[in-house]
């Protein structure tokens, strides 16, 4: 390669050769920061010598000699991901818009085996010195897990409707569908996308996690489309979750009166009546039951819930020979000269008269709420608007208090027990989500599919109720002290008050007051 001169002036003359870069001085006065701003005109000099700098500078005139080598002119440098490719140009600035350059560059990122991703844009834009990212690889895309949608239950939450005319107690507490109607649905899974290195090497994706829809197949059946399976109840009936699992209950709808045509209902499942229950009749269920007549109902004999929760919309006026059992919460407008035995609590919306009543709590659920006679039978608290009457009718509550540390402790217990459960839930749900795709390849039999769905909702179902106990045990634990009385507005006087086996006679009114148990005593607040 013969010498060539890429600069030259009255100070100093530098030369390209075979093996790299001469410089010669001739006189003094070039300093450094001009020579810098030469040197970095022209990237293609890699300085290896400074001592041959300083002297040609400071020592001029000086003979030409080597200073630097050649750097590469094109330098293509792939990260480790392979993902992203970066080319570093040492040329003259006027080779830039030189159409051999360009494919220089695509010889060049061949070479070094480039040949995904190449970004155009960053060829009609070059510059020299720095770093160009000029090719780019396509990151992989896991694919997205299905979304499995279930039908809400609605909340079970009394609305009081105060309008001056007219009180409403409403409340949603049997779910109906009828047969046909949607339940669920499940978005597939999705593949995944795979990626590529500028290199052309393929990175494989995580496909996305295929869960199953849980339902009793008995009751819902599942259509498959193209990337959508949707859940439809197979028979009119109430909804219900066991686990995870949706399925729809027995459900007898009564459209009128349970009376003569219909005699006494003793039914396995959900009940709804329309109308209400007459005089002397009784009624029977082992799930939730609604009494949705206006006018509620008289002197039924008996209405009972083995399992679940009661619902009379209209009240009860009993005339001291109605009974109501229920081994979950009861809900009503008002109460009437009737006996109420209840494993939960027992919301009344207006009024309680003359009844006795046995609950974990009662609350009068309005600020119109009142109390008049009777006995209240509470284990953790009573809260009403108004107890007694101007009338000074024997009105008696009672709470029997509970060990608040005891509670505590279970509550530790629940909490425990909720994250044991959840640790179990998610192992069986990897497994499901495993087993589902080898199930649909006919990888696994249905029945050892059936089995861990089966151990899957066995946990969901006992976490369902713990957390119910759960819930049930922090409200309790809400309560004033260790047993709790608490007056909204006003207590007349004849009103007894017992709260841990301390009584307090109400001898003359009291306002807005609470009264719990603490420390051996009753105390108000």
């Amino acid at each position: 390669m013969e010498s060539t001169i890429i600069y030259s002036s009255p100070f100093i003359e530098i030369t390209r050769r075979w093996d790299g870069f001469y410089l010669q001085s001739f006189k003094k006065g070039l300093n450094v920061d001009e020579f810098n701003k030469i040197i970095g005109a022209h990237p293609e000099i890699q300085i290896n010598n400074f001592n041959v700098i300083k002297e040609a500078l400071v020592l001029a005139p000086q003979p030409s000699r080597k200073f630097a080598l050649s750097k590469e002119r094109i330098v293509v440098d792939v990260s480790g991901d392979g993902l992203k490719a970066f080319m570093t140009l040492n040329v003259n600035r006027n080779e830039l818009e030189s159409p051999e350059l360009i494919k220089e560059i695509i010889a060049k990122l061949n070479e070094k085996g480039v040949v995904y991703g190449i970004r155009k844009e960053a060829l009609l834009n070059l510059y020299m010195g720095k770093p160009i990212l000029i090719a780019e690889g396509l990151l992989p895309e896991p694919g997205r897990d299905s979304q499995n949608t279930y039908y809400q239950l609605k909340e079970v939450k009394p609305e009081i409707k105060e309008d001056g005319n007219v009180d409403h107690y409403e409340l949603n507490l049997i779910n109906m569908v009828q047969k046909g109607d949607w339940l669920g649905e499940k978005i597939h899974a999705t593949p995944g996308r795979e990626g590529k290195t500028v290199k052309g090497t393929t990175l494989k994706t995580m496909p996305g996690k295929n869960y199953p829809l849980l339902y009793d197949k008995k009751t819902v059946k599942e259509v498959v489309e193209e990337n959508k399976s949707t859940l439809y109840a197979l028979r009119t009936g109430a909804v219900f979750f066991e686990g995870d699992s949706v399925g729809v209950s027995n459900h007898l709808e009564i459209k009128e009166n349970i009376g003569v045509k219909t005699g006494n209902v003793d039914f396995d499942g959900y009940l709804t009546v329309k109308g209400t229950v007459e005089d002397n009749y009784s009624v029977a269920s082992t799930k939730d039951i609604e009494i949705l007549g206006e006018y509620g109902v008289g002197n039924v004999k008996e209405i009972s819930s083995s399992e679940g929760s009661i619902y009379i919309k209209g009240g009860i006026a009993g005339r001291g020979k109605t009974t109501i059992r229920c081994k979950k919460n009861l809900y009503l407008k008002y109460i009437a000269d009737a006996e109420i035995i209840c494993d939960g609590s027992v919301h009344v919306g207006f009024y309680c008269l003359n009844s006795t009543i046995t609950a974990k709590e009662v609350i009068l659920d309005s600020m119109k709420g009142q109390i008049i006679g009777g006995n209240i039978n509470a284990h953790i608290r009573v809260v009403s608007a108004i107890m007694g009457s101007s009338s000074e009718k024997r009105t008696n509550v009672c709470v029997k208090g509970f060990d608040r540390n005891e509670y505590k402790n279970i509550l530790d217990e629940l909490n425990n027990k909720v994250e044991v459960l959840k640790a179990e839930i998610n192992k069986y749900k990897q497994q499901l989500s495993i087993f589902v795709n080898l199930y649909d390849n006919g990888q696994v039999r249905k029945d050892q599919f059936d089995s861990i769905n089966e151990k899957y909702n066995s946990f969901k179902s006992a976490l369902t109720e713990v957390e119910e106990n759960k819930r049930n045990m922090i409200n309790y634990l809400k309560a004033k002290g260790e047993g709790e009385i608490s007056i909204l507005k006003k207590a007349f006087p004849n009103t007894m008050l017992e709260i841990r086996r301390i009584q307090k006679e109400i001898q003359k009114s009291v306002l807005r007051v609470t009264y719990y148990y603490h420390e051996g005593e009753i105390k108000e607040l």
